[in-house]
């Protein structure tokens, strides 16, 4: 970015340059003509206010011509420093943005693999971090750490697998389909980037639960108004 402002500043100051020899030439040839078209060179040296006054109305269109260009010059460099100043500004507030979403997202990892772990049954590897971030915060990069509604619809997705399960439980064994179960809680939780593999069904929800800790201790940190997981009866645990 700064290699493009540097190229833009040279650029400026190019064309300008530019139209300045093209406007000098220009002065030159029209002082030039004047002088000779109105014999001018046969006239005596003369610094008397009189002599001034007659030199200066008979280059007058030079003078005007000079003033013109002036204001051409002064009017693009204006321009010109204005759209380099904006363009500047621009930058600063993106290189802005990029610094706020790696310290927002250092500490989003830092504090993901300090709840990790605290739970022994999670393996590090299980949780994409930056797919869990990027699902949270899509907008982090351009400036914006709102956190995302299609989040929280993942999120009433999994409460949706808890209660399903409630639902299809057998009241007087307590059993249901606990392979289904897994298969679609693996799918949900695979959406914010978090990994659970099929196991026995004791082994499994003890798993579960510790997931479910881990994403309510991170919507309580970095969202606040989310659903409690861990809140939801899991009748068949």
């Amino acid at each position: 970015m700064s290699k493009n402002k540097k190229i833009n500043a040279d650029s400026l100051v190019s064309f300008v340059r530019n139209v300045c020899i093209f406007a000098a030439f220009i002065l030159c040839w029209s002082l030039i003509t004047t002088i000779f078209s109105q014999k001018l060179y046969d006239l005596d040296i003369c610094l008397q206010s009189d002599c001034i006054d007659f030199f200066s109305n008979k280059i007058s269109g030079v003078v005007k011509l000079a003033q013109f260009f002036g204001g051409v010059i002064t009017l693009i460099a204006a321009l010109g420093g204005a759209i380099i100043a904006l363009r500047t500004y621009i930058s600063g507030v993106d290189n802005s943005n990029i610094t706020n979403h790696i310290a927002h997202f250092s500490m989003f990892r830092d504090f993901v693999n300090l709840e990790v772990s605290k739970r022994k049954k999670i393996s590090p590897d299980s949780v994409d971090i930056h797919l869990w971030y990027s699902t949270i915060f899509p907008e982090s990069r351009n400036g914006n750490l709102t956190h995302c509604d299609l989040y929280k619809k993942k999120l009433e997705e999994i409460k949706e697998v808890i209660e399903d399960a409630n639902c299809n439980i057998a009241e007087l064994t307590g059993k249901y389909k606990y392979q289904t179960h897994q298969h679609k809680m693996k799918k949900s939780l695979a959406k914010i980037g978090i990994a659970i593999n099929n196991g026995p069904k004791n082994i499994f929800i003890d798993i579960e639960f510790e997931i479910l800790s881990l994403i309510d201790s991170v919507n309580q940190t970095f969202i606040g108004e989310c659903p409690e997981l861990c809140q939801i009866e899991r009748k068949y645990s």
